[in-house]
């Protein structure tokens, strides 16, 4: 084998052209857009044509698509539309290129992971190989996808740790600062791609954490050394990442500046300073007889909403809800019914009286009308929220009804914060947050959080009145007009009244993923053939398919290499009680090692089946819709595990020969699984019945499938 610094440059230059051979090959064959190319390709598009848009992931994976389809001479006007041929003016080949240079990454990536965690030049070409080998890696570096990327910041991560981890005994070197650092750029980076990243950001604060522990306990450490070494992973680990992962949405919002209805949860102040805005140009006061449209500060909620649908407990009134979508239903008819300072109790105040003119300032009394179903807002005590209990239900009554005369449609405004320039005791449409108190209940409205039931009520937002309200700043009692209309005002450039802060904008934008991400759950009442659970993947009992199956078209499977993935599973599982079995001979002083040898081999272990466990193990305590491709970065982990327990086996148990025939077996047989299931991974384009001998499981959707894709 060859051995020292010149045998490691050219096995990484022999094992990265290995890896560009099985990447690209025949990468533009398929001139359709494929699988999820429907969604990222678009997002890149979005920063071409500079349109604001909505995502689950943060930007930074998706700004590097838009980068791609930049370089490639991409206009922005192709919408990826899933299954629709790419027209000529798209060079999709060159974007899939691009996208695939991270998988490419992977491999010389592991190679010097493994040579850090003091593997031999061969072994570590085995770890590389399998990384190369692996199917499934290779067909989702293939495509416009975020995979990829996520992958390949998610080894930078991991080669980093091993790197800085490889300098504990030189600490505040040279080195030892750049390997620091480099590893919390690695974490920005693979945090900004997608938030499965955070699972990297874990593992290296485990080891930190494990780290300063180890070095709290030597008492010959000076304290301020100590102090030195908190403030370093502080700065490094914590700050870094945080600066790039914000530097990475401050990007987002500068290129996406074209408004988009997608916009409609951001600040106020974020959509008016946005080309193109619907709400920039409004009258600037609100007055008796405005049409106002109501939006909700706490996030998912959207705009206060009413429909002609009653609820099916409680008052059995017709709804009031929280609905994400501007429409018609939206609408409400303000009417000033009381001035402020003119009331002080509800026997001061008639119902009936007519409303009077005037612009609408704090402390007022107002009823709300709903234009749509000429019903009035109104809520009552004596029924609860339909899904909240603890709060009153709010509904809306009939205008012309006997309970439109009880007072319990008055409502009391109250301005909570204005922008500085619209401080001037007045409602003003965008920049004045404002509550609804209720005259009667003493009640503020608010949105709750919660869901109302699909089945009656659409999953909208529940709407509710608190008689103990929190915090006057507290997101769910606050409300803002979004929309102002009334013809006999003038309208006015509202923009120029407002700000924008991007802290406040970063806040709003990554609470919204979160609530969105949240919201993916599966659909029992449905079997969809994509979706998998976490117990299925490390044994691969469901590949995926990624296109249409039929005799003509290119047909590509989600398929690991099964060696690879059966072989990691086992190890991975088997750790656990591999150290169980090893602390029992331990406390039986019949486990011998030479010198730091134990140290050596469990430090890296620790590091590859930690980074395995926590890539692998919280899905299973989420609720969201989840997919085999979320368990690649955990396969990553697993397979360089794989290959570190083969190499520590092979020299504990066998002698050298033994062991490097076992390299060059493993080796060879990787390589001929990932050559047997080639065709699925660079694609098929035959009936795939004449494709014999891929259904090594029953479970394997590669000849039939119990549903229909």
């Amino acid at each position: 084998m060859l051995r020292g610094t010149n045998s490691d440059t050219v096995m990484v230059i022999l094992l990265t052209l290995l890896a560009m051979a099985t990447k690209l090959y025949r990468i533009g064959r398929r001139d359709n857009v494929s699988w999820d190319e429907a969604h990222f390709g678009k997002f890149g598009a979005y920063y071409l044509n500079r349109t604001f848009y909505h995502d689950v992931h943060p930007p930074l994976a998706k700004m590097l698509v838009g980068y791609s389809e930049l370089l490639a001479g991409h206009n922005g006007t192709f919408n990826f539309k899933g299954g629709h041929t790419y027209p000529s003016y798209v060079n999709y080949t060159f974007m899939r290129v691009f996208n695939a240079m991270f998988g490419i990454a992977l491999t010389p990536m592991a190679y010097v992971t493994c040579r850090q965690l003091r593997m031999p030049v061969g072994f570590a070409a085995m770890a590389a190989v399998f990384v190369t080998f692996d199917n499934a890696i290779c067909v989702m570096s293939r495509f416009i996808l975020l995979d990829a990327p996520l992958l390949g910041f998610t080894a930078l991560a991991l080669l980093s740790l091993v790197l800085f981890y490889r300098q504990r005994s030189q600490a505040f070197s040279e080195l030892w600062w750049r390997y620091l650092f480099m590893t919390g750029v690695a974490l920005g980076l693979v945090a900004s791609s997608k938030w499965v990243g955070l699972f990297a950001v874990a593992l290296v604060g485990l080891y930190t954490i494990e780290e300063l522990y180890d070095k709290f306990c030597d008492l010959r450490m000076p304290v301020r050394t100590y102090a030195r070494h908190w403030v370093a992973r502080i700065a490094g680990l914590i700050v870094v990442p945080m600066l790039i992962y914000m530097l990475c949405f401050k990007i987002h919002f500068m290129v996406l500046n074209r408004y988009d209805g997608s916009a409609n949860f951001m600040p106020v102040g974020f959509q008016v300073k946005m080309r193109g805005n619907p709400i920039s140009m409004q009258p600037y006061e609100i007055i008796t007889g405005s049409q106002i449209r109501l939006q909700s500060h706490e996030s998912g909620t959207g705009y206060l909403h009413s429909h002609s649908h009653i609820y099916p407990t409680g008052s059995q009134r017709q709804q009031i809800t929280g609905y994400g979508y501007p429409d018609d239903n939206n609408m409400w008819g303000i009417k000033r019914m009381r001035a402020a300072g003119t009331f002080k109790v509800v026997t001061d105040v008639n119902a009936s009286d007519q409303p009077i003119p005037g612009a609408i300032q704090d402390g007022d009394l107002v009823v709300m009308h709903h234009n749509a179903t000429d019903s009035l807002l109104y809520t009552d005590f004596r029924h609860a929220a339909p899904v909240t209990n603890k709060y009153h239900e709010v509904s809306a009554i009939a205008a012309d009804s006997q309970e439109a005369k009880n007072p319990n449609i008055l409502w009391v405004v109250e301005v909570v914060s204005a922008e500085k320039r619209m401080r001037d005791g007045l409602i003003h449409p965008l920049g004045t947050a404002i509550r609804l108190r209720n005259i009667v209940d003493d009640c503020v409205l608010m949105a709750t959080g919660d869901r109302l039931d699909k089945n009656w009520g659409w999953n909208q937002a529940e709407i509710a009145c608190d008689v103990k309200p929190g915090s006057k700043h507290t997101a769910q009692y606050l409300w803002t007009i979004e929309q102002h209309k009334n013809p006999a005002l003038e309208t006015v450039d509202l923009g120029k009244h407002m700000s924008s802060s991007f802290l406040t904008d970063f806040a709003r934008l990554n609470k919204q993923m979160w609530l969105t991400n949240n919201a993916l759950i599966p659909d029992h009442d449905k079997h969809n053939v994509l979706e998998s659970d976490p117990a299925s993947w490390p044994f691969m009992w469901y590949p995926m398919r990624m296109v249409g199956w039929d005799d003509h078209g290119i047909k590509y499977l989600e398929i690991g290499n099964p060696l690879l993935w059966w072989g990691s599973a086992i190890m991975c599982l088997a750790f656990p009680l591999q150290m169980f079995y090893w602390l029992m001979r331990y406390q039986r002083q019949c486990l011998q090692w030479r010198g730091s040898e134990f140290r050596d081999y469990i430090d890296g272990a620790m590091i590859l089946w930690g980074g395995w466990a926590l890539h692998y193990l919280p899905f299973f305590l989420m609720g969201r819709v989840t997919y085999l491709h979320h368990y690649l970065p955990a396969l990553y982990f697993g397979i360089l595990f794989l290959a570190y327990q083969i190499y520590h086996m092979s020299m504990w148990y066998l002698p050298q020969r033994s062991a490097t025939r076992v390299l060059y077996v493993c080796i060879g047989v990787v390589g001929l699984v990932f050559w047997w299931f080639s065709p699925l991974t660079y694609g098929w384009d035959k009936p795939i019945r004449d494709l014999r001998g891929m259904q090594w499981v029953d479970s394997w959707p590669v000849y039939e499938d119990k549903f229909d894709l």
